[in-house]
């Protein structure tokens, strides 16, 4: 590779580390693998799911103490391409994907996940990022509490260039509170959650490029998230099937110190539908405020199988949503598409 061309790699590099990839962070295709949602139930429903305790893959994205009520052994797994990204800008195959191991554990529940995003360039160049998280939670009553430690790095790989960054730890703290009985858990009735997450310190890397070395620093993003979930059952009713209604909302307020605020937008919101017909078919939409974007329109559907028919040793959920990013520099149009599986027994 000529020097021309490490330039422009180094530079690629450094661009999609700084500071304009944060400017979107929700759905935004070059944040790091700890902002990037590929679960396709919360993508589906505005990711508003800080008070959803239904969905163990939720909690390392919304809020680690919806963990407190899991009831058994589980995973989960899901994929997130990002179509269309303008070639133009040398990006290629720009793609997530997360995988987790839930179980119930003393007073409460345990997860462990691990995330990664990759992508490359037409100059060989590959860029990684991954975060390894272990999260507990544990209820008391009404009230839920849980943390999650995170472990998140980056490096690139390519001609004449490597960029390894530092080993940085996240930590992320939530509370729930569900009104119903104690005996149900939070699956109906009205949930209310919180969590802080990413406090951490800066991001930290340096790059080796034609034998010189480039050291960089960025703050991660902090915020508050905090929301509500609703769900209600209704029984079959002659010829009209079983019907589960689950309403949620959240917003997020990204509190950085003034000097680091260029960094981000002061926060966003989100709201999701979901009706579950016959126990087995789950049709959502949802809407999300993309900061100055305005609000952008989710959906996305689910199938419940049950092992019921004697065919399934455990519980299949399969989730798809498709989802339209907002326009920009680097997804003008282009459409993300997630899959997600999940197993319980």
């Amino acid at each position: 590779m000529s020097p021309s061309g490490r330039t422009a790699v180094l530079l690629w590099v450094l661009f999609l580390a700084g500071a304009r990839g944060h400017a979107q962070i929700v759905g935004d295709p070059n944040s790091h693998s700890f902002d990037t949602v590929t679960d396709p139930r919360s993508l589906a429903m505005g990711e508003s799911s800080v008070a959803d305790a239904e969905d163990p893959a939720a909690a390392f994205s919304s809020n680690p103490a919806n963990l407190a009520f899991l009831r058994g052994p589980g995973l989960f797994y899901s994929y997130r391409s990002f179509d269309g990204v303008e070639k133009d800008l040398g990006i290629e195959d720009l793609h997530a994907w997360s995988l987790g191991v839930a179980s119930a554990a003393p007073m409460g529940g345990a997860a462990l996940s691990f995330g990664r995003r990759e992508h490359g360039n037409s100059r060989e160049l590959r860029v990684y990022d991954q975060t390894l998280a272990l999260a507990y939670a544990a209820c008391r009553g009404h009230v839920a509490a849980g943390g999650a430690v995170g472990f998140f790095n980056r490096y690139a790989l390519g001609t004449d260039l490597e960029r390894e960054s530092s080993y940085v730890p996240s930590f992320d703290l939530g509370v729930l509170y569900h009104a119903g009985e104690s005996a149900d858990g939070p699956f109906g009735g009205l949930s209310i959650g919180m969590a802080l997450q990413n406090l951490a310190p800066d991001h930290t890397w340096t790059i080796t490029s034609d034998g010189r070395e480039f050291d960089g620093r960025m703050p991660l993003p902090r915020y508050l998230r905090t929301g509500f979930r609703y769900a209600a059952d209704r029984p079959p009713a002659g010829l009209f099937p079983a019907l589960r209604t689950v309403f949620a909302g959240e917003y997020r307020w990204y509190f950085n110190p003034p000097e680091e605020q260029f960094h981000y937008e002061s926060g966003s919101g989100g709201a999701g539908l979901e009706l579950t017909v016959a126990h087995w078919l789950c049709l959502r939409a949802g809407w999300i405020e993309y900061h100055d974007k305005g609000l952008r329109n989710r959906y996305g559907l689910g199938i419940n199988l049950s092992p019921d028919s004697g065919f399934l040793p455990a519980k299949v959920r399969f989730d798809y949503a498709p989802v339209r990013l907002p326009d920009g520099e680097f997804y003008a149009g282009s459409h993300v598409h997630s899959f997600g599986l999940r197993l319980s027994w």
